[in-house]
């Protein structure tokens, strides 16, 4: 499984796909911050804005039964609060694809501190319904998500 540095999702660069939001009330916990779950969520919610803007919108491909992408693996780091009200963006900056299985790394960043707040990471595998069996990453979602971190900065 191919893993992301924190160096790697610091940065977003032009080829990143971003996706605004504010953080809601139903977000936060008794301390007044982002349940750290939601974080996870943003995440997912990104990741299926992407879907869409690619030609794979996640609810016509599911009804459709062409492929499913069942998540591996999930992780987050948490560097910044968030509050109720802070605007945000996620985004998708980074991608490694594989034959049959992809990584996503993702930044977080609270747009009125220019801060990052978050960074993590999912991993997917795509397999044919019914049968789970996988499958090729779908050719047109591979392009798109391999051009996510066109211009970074290579890391040592």
């Amino acid at each position: 499984m191919h893993r992301f540095s924190r160096q790697e999702l610091d940065f977003r660069g032009n080829a990143a796909f971003g996706s605004t939001r504010s953080v809601r009330f139903q977000d936060v916990d008794a301390a007044g911050i982002v349940f750290y779950p939601r974080v996870l969520e943003y995440f997912h919610d990104a990741y299926v804005e992407f879907l869409a803007r690619h030609g794979e919108p996640l609810p016509v491909v599911l009804a459709e039964r062409r492929w499913a992408a069942p998540l591996r693996h999930a992780e987050a780091d948490y560097f910044r609060p968030l509050r109720f009200g802070d605007s945000i963006e996620v985004a998708l900056v980074r991608a490694h694809v594989e034959p049959t299985q992809i990584t996503v790394g993702y930044r977080v960043e609270n747009l009125g501190t220019k801060e990052v707040a978050a960074v993590g990471q999912t991993v997917h595998s795509f397999v044919i319904l019914p049968s789970f069996e996988r499958c090729p990453v779908p050719r047109a979602l591979a392009d798109a998500l391999s051009g996510l971190g066109a211009g970074a900065p290579s890391t040592p």
